[in-house]
């Protein structure tokens, strides 16, 4: 991860840290803020680095692009320029903190589709940019002439560009614009349309079960001419896209492989059937049992089903999957469940897909401390046989980042990152509810 995000007077929230990891956990009290700060991260990832910059005419805007015009004519002349972006790290961090100080709360009433919600300070910290190399590659297309220039990341080509273009990048913002991309993962420009980052919003059961009555009444608002229309209250955009997402998958396809095995897991050990869609031109989600051949929908099954079919429809279906924003996995789940769950998310790190998770479940956090313990111990095949566990199963603590978020006085919460110690991750907030609970128990049931 080459940024790390600050934040303050945003929401509740006082001031928060959050450097991204393959499995960023945000946990904590009720109504503290951590759907915000997801949505937020979201937001980031998805609307691309076009909207966080500040525009044409900044001069630091202009030298970075000089900085990459030189890169460039080294590689025409030499085939391939590799250089490291730390020499120009001052001017690329004031550019992207002029370009949040003037649109973060554009930024944040994007991602909200209101102007209530407030952010006093947003920042992105570029890290470890004395590590990151640039390759300027030029190569020639033998059919037609044309120079292109292949810009990578650590000898992977992420972009190309035909030369033989002057403009070919626009301008001086469009080419720092695909340089900042390109150093910090992010997207270089809008790209919600691909749904690489996907959010899937606590209300997920309510919202399959009227996904297909909400698009009505989107396009009913959007397209017929009434008399008299109410005014609809929109939804913020994390949600509008998990509904876009439910209703534009393409359902003839197939997504990523790595995840065949663990979507097979979710169906069999968890739903106890598979969730197919309907070849009917409405394309109804329905749920088939083990050992049936016919589906039910959606509407008659249990909330288990209803809970777990947006997570298995996108694994099945969404192929360029990069990232999931997932609030509270454990919902509608027996502690059983959650234990299985929790398995789920720590393969799903390991066969590639990053994750952002909030979650008050003691038991998804106790099994990921587990496998972090079990990846260190010298006994770890043995265990691993005796409770039927694999190396996709196991997990690296610095793979994980947890964050607490805890009230405080005048209603504003704390962020905390909480550090991994010998058995894991210590939850302050899950340990005290737990002693209070217990203490509680003893003096009753003496």
């Amino acid at each position: 991860m080459y940024w790390k995000l600050k934040v303050s007077g945003y929401g509740k929230i006082e001031h928060a840290e959050i450097e991204v990891a393959p499995l960023t956990l945000f946990v904590g009290d009720n109504n503290s803020g951590k759907s915000y700060l997801m949505s937020l991260l979201w937001g980031i990832q998805n609307f691309g680095m076009e909207d966080l910059l500040y525009g044409e005419g900044m001069e630091e805007e202009k030298q970075v692009a000089d900085w990459m015009k030189k890169q460039i004519a080294v590689a025409q002349e030499q085939g391939i320029c590799a250089v490291c972006v730390n020499e120009i790290y001052d001017m690329l961090q004031i550019v992207l903190d002029e370009g949040l100080k003037r649109n973060k709360s554009n930024l944040v009433k994007k991602i909200f589709n209101s102007i209530d919600v407030k952010i006093e300070q947003l920042q992105i910290i570029l890290n470890d940019i004395d590590k990151k190399n640039v390759t300027f590659e030029v190569a020639k297309d033998n059919e037609n002439g044309k120079e292109w220039l292949h810009l990578g990341d650590d000898n992977k080509v992420q972009f190309a560009v035909p030369l033989s273009n002057k403009n070919s990048f626009g301008s001086d913002h469009d080419m720092v614009s695909t340089l900042l991309g390109l150093i910090t993962g992010l997207h270089l420009w809008n790209m919600r349309d691909f749904n690489f980052d996907v959010y899937l919003p606590a209300a997920r059961t309510g919202f399959m079960l009227t996904k297909d009555i909400v698009n009505k009444v989107g396009r009913n608002t959007a397209f017929n001419l009434v008399a008299e229309q109410r005014e609809v209250t929109p939804f913020i955009r994390p949600i509008n896209q998990f509904l876009d997402v439910m209703n534009d998958l393409t359902f003839d396809g197939k997504g990523n492989t790595k995840f065949e095995n663990i979507t097979a897991y979710l169906e069999s050990s968890m739903a106890e059937g598979t969730i197919e869609v309907s070849m009917m031109p409405n394309r109804d989600v329905l749920y088939v049992p083990t050992n049936l051949e016919s589906g039910m929908p959606l509407r008659v099954v249990s909330a288990v089903v209803t809970e777990l079919s947006p997570l298995i429809l996108i694994l099945k279906h969404k192929k360029n999957l990069k990232t999931l924003f997932y609030e509270e996995p454990e919902m509608c789940l027996h502690p059983q469940l959650q234990h299985k769950m929790a398995r789920v998310i720590c393969q799903l790190i390991n066969a590639g897909l990053k994750m952002v998770i909030t979650t008050h479940s003691d038991i998804v956090l106790q099994h990921i401390n587990n496998m972090i313990r079990l990846s260190e111990r010298g006994d770890m095949e043995d265990i691993c046989q005796q409770y039927g566990y694999q190396a996709s199963d196991l997990m690296r603590a610095d793979n994980v980042k947890v964050y607490q978020l805890k009230s405080g006085s005048g209603g504003k919460t704390k962020v905390k990152e909480i550090t991994c110690g010998k058995n894991g991750f210590a939850i302050p907030t899950f340990n005290e509810a737990l002693d209070r609970i217990m203490e509680e128990a003893y003096t009753i049931q003496e």
